[in-house]
């Protein structure tokens, strides 16, 4: 449809060079020479679109502003902003940007890593769709093979996502990278150290209920067989709004219902 957004702006913007004829990919997209993605034809699955910045990248012909730019772009599935765009819109995109990644330079992981902490911070929502994801888990099993600055960025990170929220699975593995072998600790176990300091300090409730807006959002009561002869009940919470954007918005304002 004329309507869907291409592959993302940074490289949609980009134009073909060369000659040769056009091909088609198997996800249904053009792909001209070189790699370029033809921005008339959008790519409509998430993964599918990594998939061709992976592709893109193993060729060189992507520099690293435009990945840093495109995965940001594809998390928000938009135009990413700092202040008004920045809700992650897909939980697979996650994964996939993990997976993605692997194939950069160490200076665009650290940018990208860096950039995702920020927008944790900035939303519930986004932190739930980490959580969801099981993100924590993602990172943890590829602490010990990641250079010393991207470790330093992802114990951040993780410090962020266990102190919105971490599982009893996810803390038994982040307790097995602490043990040492023969009196050595292994690598960054030191620094993961950190993550159960910063586990304590949370700000919120223990115990809450999301309703990010997707379908089937909701709290589901068992039905009222005789009403009004059942006995009945009371339900008394908080409701925090969380915000779209920074624009004039009142920070962690709660409002109670009864």
């Amino acid at each position: 449809m004329a309507s869907e957004k291409p592959l993302a702006a940074p490289l949609a913007e980009r134009e073909a060079t060369g000659g040769g004829d056009a091909m088609v990919s198997g996800s249904g997209s053009v792909v001209l020479p070189a790699g370029v993605i033809n921005p008339a034809v959008p790519i409509r699955n998430i993964r599918m679109k990594f998939a061709v910045l992976i592709g893109l990248i193993q060729v060189g012909e992507v520099s690293n502003r435009d990945i840093v730019e495109t995965v940001l772009n594809l998390l928000v599935g938009g135009e990413f902003d700092l202040e008004m765009n920045f809700i992650i819109q897909d939980a697979e995109s996650i994964t996939c940007m993990v997976e993605l990644l692997e194939h950069c330079e160490v200076t665009c992981q650290a940018e990208i890593w860096s950039m995702f902490t920020a927008i944790l911070r900035k939303s519930v929502r986004n932190l739930q769709t980490c959580t969801e994801v099981g993100l924590i888990q993602q990172v943890l099993q590829k602490m010990s093979s990641v250079d010393d600055m991207i470790a330093d960025l992802l114990v951040d990170m993780l410090g962020v996502l266990a102190s919105y929220s971490i599982t009893v699975k996810e803390l038994k593995l982040l307790f097995s990278m602490l043990r040492g072998d023969n009196g050595i600790w292994p690598r960054h176990a030191i620094k993961l150290l950190s993550v159960l300091n910063q586990m304590p300090q949370r700000h919120g409730p223990d115990t809450f209920f999301n309703f990010p807006g997707r379908s089937a959002a909701a709290i589901a009561l068992p039905p009222i067989a005789k009403w009004p002869y059942q006995n009945g009940f009371t339900l008394n919470t908080w409701f925090r709004m969380d915000p779209l954007n920074n624009i004039n918005v009142d920070k962690d304002k709660p409002y109670l219902y009864w």
